[in-house]
């Protein structure tokens, strides 16, 4: 079964939700907001679902882990200064084997944002 990386045309974003240099979906391509202007026309736009494809694209290493209870699998940003940025194989932002959000990411524009917001670093491709 082929699994798009694309949201459905139904998905309304709101400017309230983008900065520059978040990637979306505009006319069917996925394009990074250029100028703070873009952003007002957030309803135009498309989110795009987070998939491992986008997760590895960021630069993220994949970890899989064998416990008693299963396979569980990660997904590993090492930053510069030796920390890590962590999410589990749902898109679960963790800390150590916390989870350290009530929700998961569903789309590249929110972990873009979570990334900024805890690191003070844009997460852009090949990050």
């Amino acid at each position: 079964m082929f699994i798009s990386s694309f949201a459905r045309k139904e998905q309304i974003m709101e400017a309230s939700e983008l900065r520059i240099g978040n990637y979306t979906m505009d006319h069917g391509h996925p394009e990074q907001i250029p100028y703070g202007s873009d952003i007002d026309s957030a309803g135009l736009m498309e989110p795009i679902l987070l998939t491992e494809e986008w997760i590895i694209k960021f630069g993220f290493e994949r970890f899989e882990f064998e416990y008693e209870e299963g396979l569980e699998t990660t997904y590993v940003l090492e930053k510069s200064n030796g920390h890590q940025f962590v999410l589990s194989d749902s898109f679960q932002p963790m800390d150590g084997e916390i989870a350290m959000l009530d929700y998961k990411l569903q789309y590249v524009h929110q972990i873009q944002n979570l990334y900024f917001a805890l690191t003070a670093t844009e997460l852009t491709i090949g990050s």
